[in-house]
């Protein structure tokens, strides 16, 4: 292949020699017609597999596919100038892409591809959730409190947060069961229960206590760079989605070039987990990232209400 664009370049020198009789464009139309023309190749092998609403697209890419968008300002961008150009990553030993411009039919900039909004999300409860979740506190919670918590200190949580999360789960109904096979107060799978000891799914102690040790254990497998309260809320977006999706959402975050150790940043990243232009590029692929998202915030939502139901109660 070198060698033919060897022979290109030799054949347009002799004929731009030929035709021309100016000095200046024999020496300058050489170099400018082979970069434009290897430019426009490595162009068109870029667009392939970008979206339709983008004419050109050039960013940074740190996957092995041309199929990443760049974190940095359409200013940065732009001053970058680097068409698609292979280089050898020095984290990794695979050849990665760098990209540069981003133009798009609606005049928009790549950074809003990476923050989907978040209209799925609730900062409060509504009445009928505020109702409805004291109408279960006063009947179901005294029954399973001194069971909270026991379990809960055991292993060293606030009873109030997995009051939450069961609640969450099945609204403190030791035999709840979903379509998908999970089932008890803690909706456990059967693979989950058989890692964590637990025999009896529908057993609320034996839920609730596997349901502590494998928040626990993903709470410790998460890396050391995340400090509380954000570590709470991965583990529980890992718990209710799999820890390989959430490993996914930190690396897009990475590539927006936000925070992937802040839940408020990598929440909007698994909302692109439910996009097949982000979920193809993806280790563990399609999540329905959504519900991950609305899970942690209900949770939220019930642990401030069971810590101060009376202050909410009045609010609502």
């Amino acid at each position: 292949m070198a060698l033919v664009h060897l022979f290109v370049y030799f054949c347009l020198l002799v004929v731009t020699r030929l035709l021309s009789t100016n000095k200046k464009v024999f020496i300058i139309v050489p170099i400018l017609i082979p970069y434009i023309w290897l430019t426009w190749r490595q162009a068109v092998r870029c667009l392939k597999p970008l979206p339709w609403a983008t004419v050109l697209l050039i960013g940074c890419d740190n996957s092995p596919k041309y199929s990443s968008i760049c974190h940095a300002h359409m200013t940065t961008m732009i001053a970058s100038q680097q068409a698609c150009i292979p280089h050898i990553s020095h984290n990794t030993n695979r050849h990665t892409q760098q990209l540069s411009w981003a133009y798009y039919l609606d005049n928009t900039i790549a950074e809003p591809l990476f923050n989907p909004k978040l209209n799925i999300i609730s900062t409060h409860l509504s009445a009928a959730e505020s109702v409805s979740l004291n109408i279960h506190i006063a009947q179901r919670l005294p029954k399973f409190e001194p069971l909270l918590r026991r379990i809960a200190k055991e292993h060293h949580m606030d009873w109030h947060l997995l009051a939450a999360i069961s609640y969450q789960e099945s609204h403190w109904k030791p035999r709840a069961r979903s379509p998908t096979g999970v089932r008890g107060m803690m909706m456990l799978t059967l693979k989950t229960a058989r890692e964590v000891g637990i025999r009896n799914r529908l057993d609320a102690e034996q839920s609730l206590r596997g349901g502590a040790i494998y928040l626990n254990r993903i709470y410790k497998r998460l890396p050391k760079t995340i400090i509380e309260q954000d570590r709470l809320w991965i583990a529980l977006a890992a718990y209710n989605v799999g820890m390989g999706h959430v490993h996914d959402a930190r690396e897009l975050t990475l590539q927006a070039g936000a925070n992937p150790d802040k839940w408020e940043d990598l929440r909007f990243r698994l909302l692109l987990l439910e996009q097949s232009w982000w979920y193809q590029q993806t280790h563990y692929g399609y999540a329905k990232g959504s519900e991950p998202v609305r899970y942690v915030e209900n949770i939220r939502l019930f642990y401030q209400h069971l810590q101060h139901p009376k202050v909410l109660a009045r609010s609502s």
